[in-house]
């Protein structure tokens, strides 16, 4: 079932926050870290609670906040988000505070603030919403499971879904991804990602969040058509049958895709069959790459999905995102990601 993306709102390593503006400039990172940039969050809370809150507690919160008023929202009709880490940097400060007092007794807030749904509760608490909230954490799956159900709830009528995905990097996580060598050698550029050849990725945070309605309305971005995740493909081949299949099941097909999103990360072996993919099946499409802007996380498709919508509602394509340029308007298109052995498909078309 076809959904209107009504309101978006996404806080991320770029200056993202402003829906009036699309990616007036681009920031460079010369680190294997990408972090947020803030945005003004006395805008949305008080300062008392900007004191007690963390960092993806606020910048999670003010996403689903400011999609809601980009699309003349008050109270959404549910909330469904997805997150694969939850708030690990709050939950270790609870943890140490644990452990320095002798497991004796601790401030609640730390503890409270630490459940992987507290973002999504925070906005329901925030605009009065009683409704449906659920929040997935299903690793590299978990903002695709959070548009599952949305889809789910519209055909049950329910209307102006409030849909995102939220995830930090942590300085843990950090510290486990550089003991594993998951990570570029520092100096990097994440504008020059792609053009090295690299066995690393950097690491990305963000916040992305969707008013998803069944009627359009004047701030109507496009249409999000459907999605599709899979498991551990064995072969090019697979994906390239789910991908021929997502298209058929939703009633177009290759020829109809304008633009292509591509989730390449830069690392040269995770990029090998996405870059072979690229070349044998989407040769006519403009392809566009995005994680050079937010970085690599398990829900960093709604960084993508954000891109989608602002490039339907624009018809532009900003150069920066640009892999292969085949002169193509932003008016249908796909968006295929992979994190490790989580595949997913979205498809979008312009109204």
């Amino acid at each position: 079932m076809a959904l209107y993306i009504n309101g978006i709102g996404c806080i991320s390593p770029q200056h993202t926050f402003y829906n009036s503006v699309f990616l007036p400039e681009v920031k460079e990172y010369t680190t294997n870290r990408m972090a947020c940039v803030d945005a003004d969050y006395s805008k949305f809370f008080d300062s008392g609670s900007i004191r007690r809150m963390g960092r993806l507690m606020k910048y999670g919160t003010a996403s689903g906040m400011i999609a809601l008023k980009d699309a003349g929202i008050d109270v959404p009709g549910a909330i469904s988000t997805g997150t694969a880490l939850g708030l690990p940097e709050i939950s270790q400060k609870f943890l140490r505070s644990l452990i320095e007092v002798n497991e004796t007794i601790v401030s609640p807030t730390a503890f409270i603030q630490s459940t992987h749904n507290t973002v999504s509760s925070n906005i329901a608490l925030l605009c009065g919403c009683h409704a449906h909230n659920n929040t997935f954490s299903h690793k590299g799956f978990s903002f695709e499971s959070a548009l599952t159900d949305a889809g789910l709830l519209a055909k049950e009528n329910v209307d102006n879904i409030l849909v995102g995905a939220y995830d930090e990097v942590s300085d843990y996580k950090y510290a486990v991804m550089k003991k594993t060598n998951e990570l570029r050698k520092e100096p990097c550029s994440s504008l020059d990602v792609y053009g090295e050849k690299s066995h690393g990725i950097i690491a990305g945070e963000g916040a992305a969040f969707f008013v998803l309605a069944k009627e359009k309305s004047e701030n109507t971005y496009g249409s999000f058509v459907g999605n599709k995740a899979f498991y551990k493909p064995e072969s090019m081949e697979e994906i390239k049958n789910h991908i021929l299949s997502f298209l058929k099941e939703n009633n177009s097909s290759l020829a109809d895709i304008d633009v292509v999103i591509t989730g390449i990360s830069g690392a040269m072996e995770a990029d090998s069959v996405r870059i072979a993919l690229n070349k044998s099946l989407f040769s006519t499409q403009t392809i566009v790459a995005y994680k050079h802007l937010c970085g690599v996380y398990m829900t960093s498709s709604a960084f993508a999905f954000w891109l989608a919508s602002k490039m339907m509602k624009a018809q532009q394509i900003p150069d920066t995102v640009i892999l292969e340029n085949r002169n193509r308007s932003p008016k249908n298109i796909l968006l295929y990601n992979s994190h490790k052995h989580n595949h997913s498909l979205m498809l979008f078309k312009a109204c």
